[in-house]
């Protein structure tokens, strides 16, 4: 078996060095052009930002880590969240948050693009236990005014342990136009969601693993053998905008523009075990003692209009607009719930500084009174530095925002779990202040929230909300360095604290680190990076999961982390293509067993990868 192994990645690094050899004969320059590509998120438009120029990404720094770690243990699974973050997330009807921030891509991730040319990228990667991963990214301009990008991913695993398969597809499509004389336009995007994997609800017992944690995991003994989940979403969205002055140039004070957005998105989530009454794991049964086959639907179709004023001479813009919104669920019944959202807000924009404030309050509707107010600062500054000038980014931002529950915490009705609640609409402070250099070698900052009336699945798995209010804080720093022109480290520390650490249970500290050898060979046709990448994660109760909701939910009678992971690299380009070889938990086996991030669910032995990227300019 060994031998096989051993086979088949040398046959795998043959033809990887093959192939190296040939692409890099087939394509040797990059555009010269530093404006050759520039983005802009859908988030970003919303408030008015231009498309920024961006940087061809030709780094291998950090190339090796090309997911984030998942709590449950492997790709494609539910993962529950280890970061206090700021995020600021539209009003509205919401069904659930579904824990696959790794590897979902939301509606304001999407990105649209602006090329003097055809691009594209394209990402392999294959590892143990049948990981397999691809990347595809294109995109091209005609005539400089209509952009067609498409990105996809795919890929699945069986993981170390039994009934943990899984596979996730991403796809989006994108598209903007603008008009010769920029009197008309448009963006547009598809975006299409779709994860299948198994629940094996994690270890029965895990006795047998902390005598011996070389042992083989196909045989430790899990809580479920036949549960899956999968969880699909499609969304379109259509943002025709029109200027009603017919002309603009240097001497127009004021433009006027209306503004049309059309969105839809459908969603759909299953859960079926078709064991579920053989075992010990779930004790209540509501409406079949033999199987379970939990599904829910949920659609939303919103239109919505605004009017623009555009003052050329302070480069501002201020916003007027109405949104309607129909949503439909189907849970075992069919429920219709209506919003009515009144919007405006203010945007500025100058060469070193984007800011806006804006609001959105919900008129009428099932989640009447909702608001959500939000302000947003981005400047450069540029601090001297050593006879040059240091570009510095500062962003500043705060929201406030009431927000009625979810429907999964007031609602919900499934075969293993089913309630009716009356909560309270939760209300949330926050503000996040950071300073960076726009090479992101550097970064230090902090996040604040304040939330009161927080809704969270308690020790029962039941939704329960919060008799007092609850303060999060986290604060970070992240420095890259490279010393005598090779020797590179990179470092970054996060300190979190929450008042109520028994409700969000987040460990304290948390250290990511790198070093490596950094240099170019062969007159720098081959640049190299050979190190050690570090991760770890202070002591804390670790949230549990029920693989029935789909949802973490406290405990607090085992914690989980203040074990370090390590991980070898070696990242390498040839001109067009970057490649990487990696042994991911390089150290297991020999820092002890407390490698586990969830309760039950324990991370990924050593494992060998490695993954290819290969540049496109024609």
């Amino acid at each position: 078996m060994n031998h096989y192994k051993y086979t088949l990645t040398s046959r795998c690094l043959l033809y990887m060095i093959l192939m190296i050899s040939f692409l890099s004969k087939a394509q040797v320059k990059y555009p010269s052009d530093s404006t050759f590509i520039s983005t802009l998120s859908h988030r970003d438009k919303n408030n008015f930002l231009n498309f920024s120029y961006i940087k061809i990404d030709s780094s291998i720094t950090n190339f090796q880590n090309y997911f984030p770690r998942n709590t449950n243990g492997h790709l494609g699974q539910a993962s529950s969240p280890l970061f206090v973050k700021y995020q600021s997330q539209s009003i509205g009807f919401q069904m659930y948050n579904a824990p696959y921030q790794n590897d979902m891509i939301k509606g304001d991730d999407v990105k649209y693009y602006q090329t003097k040319g055809p691009y594209a990228s394209l990402t392999g990667i294959a590892g143990s236990k049948q990981e397999q991963a691809f990347k595809l990214l294109f995109s091209n301009t005609f005539k400089n005014k209509l952009n067609l990008t498409l990105a996809f991913n795919r890929y699945s695993g069986i993981g170390f342990y039994k009934y943990q398969q899984s596979f996730t597809n991403n796809l989006y499509i994108t598209s903007n136009y603008h008009s010769a004389n920029n009197r008309v336009g448009y963006y547009a995007y598809v975006l299409f969601n779709k994860l299948k994997h198994q629940e094996n609800g994690g270890l029965s017992n895990d006795s047998l693993f902390l005598e011996n944690v070389n042992i083989n995991k196909f045989l430790l003994p899990l809580n479920l053998t036949t549960a899956k989940r999968e969880y699909r979403s499609t969304s379109f969205d259509f943002n025709p905008w029109f200027r009603l002055n017919k002309t603009e140039d240097s001497s127009t004070v004021l433009s006027h523009y209306v503004d049309y957005q059309l969105h839809y998105s459908g969603n759909y989530t299953k859960y079926t075990d078709t064991k579920s009454g053989s075992g010990n794991f779930y004790n209540v049964y509501y409406l079949d003692t033999v199987a379970s086959k939990d599904s829910t639907h949920w659609r939303t179709i919103s239109n919505g209009l605004n009017y623009i004023l555009k003052i050329s001479p302070i480069n501002t813009k201020i916003k007027l607009g109405y949104k309607n919104e129909v949503n439909q669920t189907y849970q075992n019944s069919d429920s219709l719930f209506m919003n009515h959202f009144v919007d405006a807000g203010v945007y500025f924009s100058s060469k070193n500084y984007a800011g806006f404030l804006k609001g959105s309050y919900i008129v009428q509707g099932s989640n009447q009174n909702d608001y959500l107010i939000e302000l947003g600062n981005r400047y450069i500054y540029h601090m001297p530095w050593r006879h040059s000038k240091l570009p510095i980014e500062i962003t500043l931002n705060a929201s406030a925002e009431k927000r009625h529950p979810d429907f999964i915490f007031n609602t919900w009705l499934s075969n293993h779990y089913a309630w009716y609640n009356r909560f309270l609409p939760t209300d949330k402070l926050q503000s996040t202040l950071v300073f960076s250099s726009t090479d992101h070698r550097f970064d230090i900052g902090f996040v604040i929230q304040s939330i009161d009336h927080f809704i969270y699945f308690n020790e029962q798995a039941v939704p329960a909300q919060s008799p007092i209010s609850i303060q999060n804080i986290s604060a970070f720093i992240h420095k890259d360095i490279l010393l005598f022109k090779h020797l590179g480290i990179s470092a970054k520390y996060n300190y979190q604290s929450s008042s109520y650490q028994a409700i969000v249970s987040i460990p304290n500290h948390i250290i990511n680190g790198a070093i490596y050898y950094q240099g170019n060979l062969f007159k720098n046709a081959l640049q190299l990076q050979v190190g050690f990448n570090a991760q770890y994660f202070s002591e804390f109760y670790g949230y549990d999961y029920m693989p029935a909701t789909n949802q973490y939910y406290v405990q607090t009678t085992k914690t989980v982390g203040n074990y370090p992971f390590v991980d070898f690299f070696l990242n390498a380009r040839i001109k067009p293509v970057r490649f990487f070889v990696k042994i991911d938990h390089v150290t297991q086996g020999l820092l002890g067993s407390g490698y586990s991030l969830t309760p039950g669910y324990i991370q990924n032995d050593r494992a060998f990868k490695f993954g290819l990227n290969w540049l496109f300019f024609d």
